[in-house]
Parts: structure tokens; C-alpha cells; sequence
């Protein structure tokens, strides 16, 4: 039973607000992260929209759009670029929450966030 619990929430995504903590700056945004049972979703934030954005695809059927891959010196890792719906700019794929640390307004370290909701 514990092991369908976890795989069923591998597929869940999860809402979040985030803020900057910064007094002075004031930025918030809400994000997704995460896919659906029938979706999956690749979020991150525009620097020219100046919002979170997301593209999402459903697991079965359209293929997935393929993004631009790159090795992340900071992280250790492979990450993901896709492009903005909205205006086709570039934008990094957030896979966890604790990839957005810094503040897009302010550049601070100085981002909190507070999941709000879980979906699937």
C-alpha cells in the first residue's frame, strides 16, 4: 500500500506561492510544479513576461516537446529549457521548488515559498 502511495504522488504536481522576503522588493508569484496522471508540465519563470509560465502535455498521445538540454555547473545537473506559450522566450524548467532560491526582481537570495496546492 505505501509503495502505491509514493508512486501515485510521483505523477502529482504541487502549487506554490512564493515571495521575496525582501521588504524593500515585493515580488510574488504563484507556481506549479509537477505534472497530472493525465498531464505532465514543465514551469519556470519569463524575464520578459515577467511571470511564471508553463507548458504542459499530456502523457499519452502528443509527444513531449523537446527541450534544449544543458549541464548546470552550480547544480551537478542536467537541466532543461523550454520556451515561454506566451512570448517564445527561453525558460529554465524548475523540476523541484528548491530550484528557485533567487529573487527575479531583486536577484536576492531570498525567495520562501508555501505549498498551497497538491493536484494530480
Amino acid at each position: 500500500m505505501l509503495v502505491l502511495l509514493m508512486t501515485g504522488s510521483a505523477l502529482a504536481g504541487t502549487q506554490y506561492d512564493v515571495r521575496c522576503t525582501d521588504a524593500k522588493c515585493g515580488f510574488t508569484t504563484t507556481i506549479g510544479i509537477g505534472g497530472g496522471r493525465m498531464f505532465e508540465e514543465a514551469s519556470g519563470y519569463c524575464q520578459k513576461c515577467a511571470k511564471s509560465v508553463s507548458v504542459t502535455w499530456k502523457r499519452e498521445g502528443k509527444p513531449r516537446p523537446l527541450p534544449l538540454r544543458f549541464w548546470d555547473a552550480l547544480t551537478g545537473r542536467m537541466r532543461e529549457i523550454f520556451n515561454c506559450p506566451a512570448c517564445k522566450t527561453p525558460f529554465v524548467n524548475m523540476e523541484q521548488i528548491e530550484d528557485l532560491k533567487h529573487c527575479p526582481k531583486c536577484g536576492k537570495d531570498s525567495l520562501k515559498s508555501k505549498r498551497t496546492v497538491m493536484y494530480d
